[in-house]
């Protein structure tokens, strides 16, 4: 991995699943759901599978924002999302046995909006302190339908970022620049001194690579053996790459 080329002054987090977490986790909702209707489950196998039905979320709603299109398109969307999520994980997935999941599912897009059904992950704190005690500014880039402000708040992080940026407000979904920008250009930060971690790579990396901004993988479940970028488990590895610490990322691919 060659050397960083300029110290990072700018650490942008995606939310969802990096700093936070449904609670309980999605796999495990879909379980149960299984289960409801017979078919035994591996919550392992569709945790693993799981990140197939994320790329289809994130392709799909860079297109059209899943919150701007009508009802119907909405549960037609949530179900394809399911039925691939099943087939990936080797599941029966034929249109009446989706359905039926998906009527026992209960997703996060079925829940309020709000921070009952999330946990923060225990190394937020900690990688933040660290982070700014060495002078690196912080910022949360997060793709979410509503402001994401009183999450932040909640979990007791938001004074401990200098910015926190909602695609809903600006009007563009990560991988768009337009939604990177909206944290670089507010801090004066140039997006090569500035680098985003997420866990989505469709989202996450390729948007933050393509303003020029440096990238960083937050695989925790090891689901990405492949990952164009560099990648860590955790956001400590993660403070221990931005400050220099050796060895504190692999390379993979």
């Amino acid at each position: 991995m060659p050397d960083l080329i300029a110290p990072i002054r700018l650490v942008t987090f995606d939310l969802y699943d990096t700093l936070i977490e449904l609670r309980p986790p999605r796999w495990e909702r879909l379980v149960v759901a299984c289960r409801a209707v017979g078919i035994d489950a591996d919550p392992a196998i569709l945790r693993d599978a799981d990140a197939i039905g994320e790329d289809f979320f994130t392709v799909e709603n860079g297109r059209v924002p899943i919150r701007e299109r009508p009802f119907a398109e909405r549960e037609a969307f949530r179900r394809e999302l399911l039925r691939r999520w099943l087939e990936a994980a080797g599941l029966p997935h034929d249109a009446a046995t989706t359905q039926a999941v998906r009527a026992a599912y209960l997703s996060e897009f079925d829940e309020v909006a709000d921070y009952r059904h999330y946990r923060l992950f225990d190394d937020v704190m900690p990688a933040l302190l660290r982070l700014r005690s060495h002078g690196v500014k912080t910022a949360v880039v997060s793709n979410a339908d509503y402001d994401v402000t009183s999450i932040c708040v909640h979990f007791a992080f938001a004074d401990r970022m200098d910015l926190i940026v909602t695609s809903a407000l600006v009007g563009y979904e990560k991988p768009d620049p337009r939604t990177f920008h909206a944290a670089l250009d507010p801090l004066g930060v140039a997006p090569a001194d500035t680098l985003h971690i997420g866990d989505q790579p469709k989202s996450d990396i390729v948007g933050a690579l393509g303003v020029g901004m440096r990238a960083v993988l937050l695989d925790r479940y090891g689901r990405h053996p492949d990952s164009p970028v560099p990648a860590v488990p955790t956001l400590t590895a993660l403070a221990d790459f931005v400050l220099g610490v050796p060895e504190a990322v692999g390379e993979r691919g």
